[in-house]
């Protein structure tokens, strides 16, 4: 499967408009007609402007995974490398952030929200499985860096920061392990349990604080 997309984004600012134009594409194939393997292409980007000053930007996003079809866990392992572009130069009168539209992080850069898609790279490796039909767990491990350290770390809601531009910094920013469960208590009762590990890479403690961090949450979801 493939799609083609373009969304168009304007809006006025308090220190000039925003208006850009994001065009990509994305394909999928299916691991049943694939012998068990299964991939994920995606390629973005952009151009306008954003605040009055000229966007031209990328992302992208590759993955790659296989399925033990005749498993009755349904294991399955994938490797994905993702990135978003960074501004090489804050002073030219140019943007080349990728403006991560909207955006639900978690899921692909990590639980514990420390990552946008935009100034990073993110290779990570996910293995996942349901020993029981009513119980699905994940364990994912992500690698962070920055695309460029002439560019900040942006946080999860894609206009915070972590860190400002620190140029001499080494660029990568630490490693994150995940590991979900998620139960069907009954038809109506779900319950998510969730436990995260950010390991502190050089580019902290070359720019302050460089301590570990640990993140821990539990859900429950009823339907009706």
């Amino acid at each position: 499967d493939s799609d083609l997309y373009a969304f168009h984004l304007h809006e006025k600012g308090p220190v000039g408009s925003t208006d850009f134009l994001t065009f990509g594409t994305r394909a999928k194939g299916d691991p049943i007609k694939l012998g068990g393997w299964d991939y994920t292409l995606e390629l973005v980007g952009q151009t306008g402007e954003v605040n009055g000053r000229d966007l031209s930007a990328y992302a992208f996003h590759l993955e790659a995974g296989y399925n033990w079809l005749s498993s009755s866990w349904k294991p399955r392992l994938a490797l994905e490398y993702s990135g978003g572009s960074g501004d090489r130069d804050s002073k030219d009168g140019r943007v080349q952030t990728f403006q991560n539209l909207f955006p639900t992080n978690h899921p692909p850069y990590g639980f514990a929200d420390a990552f946008s898609w935009q100034n990073m790279h993110n290779v990570a490796l996910r293995l996942a499985a349901q020993p029981h039909p009513r119980l699905k767990a994940t364990l994912d491990f992500h690698s962070f860096w920055l695309a460029t350290r002439n560019d900040a770390w942006y946080r999860a809601n894609g206009t915070s920061q972590v860190r400002g531009i620190r140029p001499g910094a080494d660029n990568h920013a630490g490693c994150e392990t995940d590991l979900t469960m998620n139960t069907k208590l009954s038809d109506y009762l779900d319950l998510l349990l969730g436990y995260s590990h950010f390991f502190a890479g050089d580019y902290l403690s070359d720019t302050g604080a460089g301590d570990d961090a640990d993140f821990a949450y539990v859900m429950l979801t009823l339907h009706f």
